[in-house]
């Protein structure tokens, strides 16, 4: 039988013909045809299917024959994507990571449990009843995060206890008392010379930078409200007048002198970054008395790790940009405030540590009351992500690149979706065949829970056709004389459509045909 691109029809007769002006040579025994049946792997995609049934009579009006009938079973041709999978072998497990040490030198008061998931924002530990958190970060903390990078020691001229003392995280500006000795104030002016000695009116007046710099301060404090002032190196009688008008104000003894102790001298407004000393404290002269932040605001990568960690767990730090501003600070207090510590505004080096991800903890390394010093391994843990692993063949390996997608299939039979992470460059295999090792990590690392060093496959797209006509393979008519055709309902019976094939996947062939359009149904066994 040859088509020559004609059609051959079943009648409702149950007879096979040709139209005589079609011209097809028909084989008096009928069409020889034989079915393609085989299942190439995919996703599945589902025909419309449909069943028909057709009465085929016998041939001759009078047979004795009893009457034939024969159920035809039609499918539908689709206009549809068709996609070949390769499937691979693959080990599902975990990934140890390097020991959380302790960032802070201590006692450990308290670890979290083994099996523990530790999360953004989780306690791994606590040193000293002082909490260690998780922040996500691929940078691991190796500074004190606040709003300078510079800081500098101040410290006290006068003996006493201490009465009042700022807070750390406080900003402190000219006029500002630091802290109180025996309820008398030492106050924060601005200049670059530290105070070394009185400053007060002399008979052959004092000179200095000191003074003018006391001077500048107290025009800028406002004590000049006539602009009588000469601001020099000199300290005179008018100087004086400032003096005691500050000291009326501060409500203490106005002596018109400023003594040795009496004011701390800082470059410009800063913020208290740590205090030293406490009420009820004794000190002494030349004791630190609190440290406070200069120079310009703190930048870097890790700042920015940290914002971005403030952020996700719903505190707003302003521009997420590596910057600190007090948007910056007014996040982190916020944060301290609801996690019970010292609300400060600063995360010291010690507070947090950063790793990429949520963590699992698989061995405590030491016990509760152990002293720990920086950098002692103190938690064994591995990654919260669950990862695949499996050998590539290297005649595939440009069939997977990073950041490709790919179907696991899991022991239960389940679909996950996974994500390519590393292709190796380097082959292994030796002697046998070279392959390349593959690491895929699962989107969702929840549905292997409990799942370590279980057999998987993985399923990788290995080609695939868009938006093409397709029938089932098993609709393939195979012809004697060579090519295919599919058999078509034509509502009064059913006719040969000659088709050249195409793309096969998932049990559908793509298919080509000038007689065949979408949604015709065709002959399926």
């Amino acid at each position: 039988m040859k088509l020559d691109g004609s059609t051959m029809k079943r009648t409702s007769e149950g007879d096979i013909s040709a139209t005589p002006d079609e011209g097809v040579d028909i084989n008096p025994a009928g069409p020889k045809r034989s079915r393609w049946g085989w299942w190439l792997g995919g996703l599945a995609i589902v025909a419309v299917g449909a069943v028909a049934a057709v009465t085929l009579l016998s041939d001759g009006a009078g047979s004795d024959s009893a009457n034939e009938t024969v159920a035809l079973t039609f499918d539908e041709v689709v206009q549809t994507d068709l996609i070949q999978m390769d499937s691979f072998d693959g080990t599902l497990g975990t990934d140890d990571g390097d020991p959380v040490t302790s960032p802070a030198q201590g006692t450990v008061t308290s670890t979290a449990a083994v099996g523990t998931m530790i999360e953004q924002g989780d306690v791994f530990l606590t040193v000293d009843n002082e909490p260690v958190v998780l922040l996500y970060g691929e940078l691991p903390a190796y500074r004190d995060l606040t709003a300078t990078e510079d800081s500098m020691s101040l410290g006290g001229n006068v003996s006493g206890v201490v009465t009042e003392v700022v807070a750390a995280g406080e900003t402190i500006q000219q006029g500002d008392v630091l802290y109180r000795t025996d309820g008398e104030p030492v106050v924060v002016m601005y200049g670059d010379i530290p105070a070394y000695r009185t400053l007060r009116d002399l008979s052959d007046n004092m000179t200095g930078t000191d003074v003018l710099q006391l001077e500048t301060a107290l025009v800028d404090l406002g004590y000049d409200p006539d602009g009588l002032a000469t601001v020099d190196e000199e300290f005179t009688d008018y100087t004086e007048t400032m003096v005691e008008r500050w000291q009326e104000d501060l409500g203490v003894e106005e002596d018109g002198q400023v003594s040795l102790g009496d004011v701390i001298f800082i470059p410009a407004e800063a913020e208290v970054l740590a205090v030293a000393v406490e009420v009820g404290q004794s000190v002494a002269p030349g004791q630190a008395i609190a440290t406070i932040s200069t120079g310009d605001a703190l930048q870097g990568a890790d700042l920015l790790q940290l914002e971005q960690a403030l952020a996700a767990l719903g505190y707003d730090p302003g521009t997420v940009d590596g910057a600190w501003d007090s948007s910056t600070k007014s996040a982190v207090v916020a944060w301290q405030t609801d996690n019970g510590v010292e609300a400060d505004g600063a995360v010291n080096l010690g507070e947090v540590v950063f790793l990429p991800s949520m963590v699992q903890v698989n061995d405590v390394l030491v016990s509760i009351g152990s002293a720990v010093n920086a950098g002692t391994p103190v938690l064994g843990i591995s990654s919260a992500d669950k990862f695949v692993t499996f050998d590539l063949p290297a005649a595939d390996q440009g069939l997977l690149a990073v950041g490709q997608e790919v179907v696991i299939e899991m022991p239960d039979g389940s679909d996950a979706a996974g994500t390519v992470l590393s292709v190796a460059s380097v082959a292994s295999g030796g002697q046998g065949e070279a392959t390349f090792e593959v690491k895929i990590v699962l989107v969702d690392p929840s549905v292997a829970i409990g799942l370590d060093e279980a057999p998987v496959d993985v399923e990788v797209v290995s080609d695939s056709v868009s938006n093409v006509m397709a029938v089932p393979v098993s609709a393939l008519v195979a012809l004697a004389e060579g090519g295919y055709a599919v058999e078509v309902n034509t509502g009064s019976g059913t006719q040969l459509v000659a088709v050249e094939p195409g793309f096969y996947a998932d049990g559908l062939v793509e298919v080509e045909s000038s007689g065949l359009n979408v949604g015709d149904m065709v002959v399926v066994p």
